[in-house]
């Protein structure tokens, strides 16, 4: 067979469940992947496998898959995904016991090692120096560490840190023309799908205004592609799902997260987009062609985590109603003069709704603005300096322009997030199997 059909059923830890499961359903689809992988949660794992050795999967696993696997299994369709976060190992243990528990028995599970480069560290060319902790280090995986998982004929493949597209073309090597530009547009499939919905409709609007109703957002359809030997594919939703895919929205999910389009540059291989080509040949339905390979990356990406000293205090207050503007403006000002003699670093003070995104670039705000949020975040050198900044917003309830209130505060630690480079040759994956019961 010379085509294969990958979809997306997640493209983030908090995406909807729903998708994924019509995907399998479907009898269409050979795989489905569950892009669920970011910074933001794969601290979260690490700082719980610090404490439990058998912790640190993404904490949706369970409610993420109950539902999917034995739907799934009937119709013959793999799930692919990066729910291992900072435990793979634990995560594909957990999902066949899962899998027993669901009626699934015999189901085989995949789990892909490799990413924790931790015992690497000091081999990191990190692109900056930095202090403090460090309290992971993952390189970014490739297809080719899932290979293994593919070929055999896992059920489920489990992962940590790999890049998202290649949660989608792993599923597709078997397939590909022994060529870089059948790999590169394999690697372009899964760029365009990694993202669940921003592709079919989602963060999506014409110039004019004119977008999908609420009803179709709150229904949307995430896509699959069925993807040719010479790494071509027709990117689609399946038949009677909610949105819209069509060249333009395939130019904004291909532009996405991405600098250069003539060279973007993933484990697998350097992509070059500028010769990307979308045909619509029906409806919801895109044809795909003229992605090309650059080479081959040398070094992995890798992803630090430094526990920094201190702490970063994030505190809100709301005005509303008459003059709520001017208000939240006089809140703001008094605000840098009572934390100027603190001097917290990094102090940032917007107007949420007026200028928070923007910032100097806002457009011009209307003078009778009904509501408005003074918001106030500060990195602090320790739980002093962050108790101060929060108790000068909860003071403005009392000290302040009138009808302050609606307080929101968060204190949480300081962490930065330190990119560099790794030879590729030092990485070492590693396919462990667990059965269902």
């Amino acid at each position: 067979m010379n085509e294969r059909v990958v979809a997306c059923g997640a493209g983030f830890a908090g995406d909807r469940t729903e998708p994924a499961v019509a995907l399998a359903a479907s009898g269409r689809v050979h795989a489905v992947a569950l892009e669920c992988l970011a910074e933001r949660t794969l601290v979260p794992g690490l700082r719980a496998r610090r404490s439990d050795p058998q912790a640190g999967a993404d904490p949706r696993l369970r409610r993420r898959l109950r539902p999917l696997l034995p739907v799934a299994r009937a119709n013959g369709c793999r799930v692919i995904s990066n729910l291992g976060a900072a435990n793979p190992r634990a995560a594909g243990l957990q999902i066949a016991r899962l899998a027993g528990a669901c009626g699934c028995s015999g189901l085989r599970v995949a789990a892909v090692l490799g990413d924790d480069v931790m015992a690497l560290a000091a081999q990191v060319e990190w692109q900056e120096p930095f202090s403090g902790e460090l309290l992971g280090a993952h390189a970014y995986l490739g297809a080719d560490a899932l290979r293994e998982a593919v070929v055999e004929g896992a059920d489920v493949i489990v992962t940590g840190r790999v890049a998202d597209s290649a949660l989608f073309s792993a599923e597709l090597l078997p397939i590909l023309l022994d060529e870089a530009d059948a790999l590169a547009g394999a690697t372009t499939v899964g760029h365009l799908l990694e993202c669940s919905g921003q592709v079919t409709g989602g963060n999506f609007e014409m110039p004019d205004g004119d977008s999908l109703s609420a009803r179709e957002f709150a229904e949307l359809g995430f896509p699959l592609a069925r993807v040719f030997a010479d790494g071509s594919a027709e990117i689609g939703l399946l038949d009677g799902a909610s949105g819209r895919v069509d060249a333009l929205t395939c130019t904004l999910q291909l532009l996405y997260e991405v600098h250069d389009p003539g060279s973007y540059i993933t484990p697998d291989v350097i992509l070059d987009f500028t010769g990307v080509k979308f045909e619509q040949i029906g409806r919801n339905l895109v044809r795909m062609s003229g992605a090309r390979a650059r080479g081959r990356p040398r070094k992995l990406k890798v992803s630090g985590f430094v526990e920094q000293p201190g702490f970063v205090a994030d505190v809100e207050i709301g005005y509303a109603g008459t003059h709520a503007l001017q208000r939240g403006r006089i809140a703001a000002d008094a605000l840098r003069l009572r934390l100027d003699d603190w001097q917290p670093e990094d102090l940032r003070i917007d107007l949420v709704g007026v200028d928070s995104t923007l910032g100097p670039a806002s457009l011009p705000a209307p003078n009778r603005a009904p509501e408005v949020r003074v918001h106030v975040s500060a990195r602090c050198a320790d739980a002093e300096m962050a108790q101060i900044v929060e108790d000068e917003v909860y003071s403005l309830t009392l000290s302040g322009p009138a009808g302050g209130g609606s307080v929101r505060s968060e204190r949480r630690p300081s962490l930065a997030v330190v990119d560099g480079l790794i030879p590729r040759e030092l990485v070492r994956t590693e396919t462990v199997w667990e059965q269902a019961p």
